[in-house]
């Protein structure tokens, strides 16, 4: 539980190393902690949709996918449409992290779910369950997931997608692995990419490691993406927010010590 290693790029990890060192002091429990992102991250230039006609459009509702998806999303609309007003409809987000990133972008509320921050929490939500006839944007990365324009549909909207981003593999060198496999016995993931990628990285020889690492994962569905050799050790966040994270840490420091 001492050697951390977070599937998160770095600039979005630095939060959560600072939040694990206040709570290891707090808890008087030695702790290290590294980054390593799977994926790299570019920006994308939807061939399907111009960005300029998109924010000259009316909107019920539109939602960004994550952090990623508001910072490409406002690079573009400042270089291709500096003038366009940004759409004045509602606007959802996953969890409070990418609510606060597209608020600053979109200059107006945001809403999320309060406790779990998930795609199935936020189809929860009451704005959500009558949008018959109404027209929504999800802007995300190339091939995203389908959940959340799924369910809309089948609840009578019209979505349409615009990709502002893409991931490109980024696997981690021989001598990284080697380096974990030597030290790590923590690993926390926000992403099911970042995760699907790690686990294609990782050598036939690494499966003892990762078997015998505590996992601290986002959701519940990251759990489940697990192989099943990997399940053993997991702890479900309430979130993949920083705080929330820390505190599954936590969760998992004490269920360690009963066993």
């Amino acid at each position: 539980m001492n050697n951390i290693l977070i599937l998160r790029p770095q600039a979005q990890a630095a939060e959560l190393q600072q939040l694990l060192a206040q709570r290891a002091e707090q808890l008087q429990v030695p702790v290290t902690s590294q980054s390593a992102s799977m994926l790299r991250i570019s920006e994308y230039d939807d061939p399907n949709y111009s960005l300029a006609n998109i924010l000259a459009e009316q909107w019920h509702g539109a939602m960004m996918v994550s952090v990623n998806a508001a910072h490409y999303f406002a690079k573009q609309a400042r270089a291709w449409a500096p003038q366009a007003a940004m759409p004045r409809c509602r606007w959802f987000a996953v969890g409070p992290v990418s609510a606060k990133a597209i608020s600053d972008v979109v200059q107006r509320p945001v809403c999320c779910p309060w406790r779990q921050h998930n795609s199935d929490a936020l189809l929860a939500l009451p704005e959500l369950q009558q949008v018959e006839g109404q027209r929504w944007l999800i802007i995300r990365g190339h091939g995203g997931r389908e959940l959340f324009a799924d369910t809309l549909r089948a609840r009578g909207a019209e979505v349409t997608y615009l990709e502002v981003y893409q991931r490109q593999s980024q696997p981690p060198t021989a001598s990284q692995l080697s380096e974990w496999q030597q030290g790590i016995d923590t690993i926390m993931v926000t992403s099911a990419e970042q995760l699907g990628a790690f686990l294609a990285a990782a050598p036939n020889d690494s499966k003892d490691w990762l078997a015998e690492c505590i996992w601290v994962v986002a959701s519940a569905r990251l759990q489940q993406l697990l192989p099943s050799g990997l399940s053993r050790r997991v702890v479900v966040a309430d979130s993949a927010a920083s705080f929330a994270m820390v505190d599954a840490w936590q969760q998992a420091i004490q269920l360690t010590k009963e066993v």
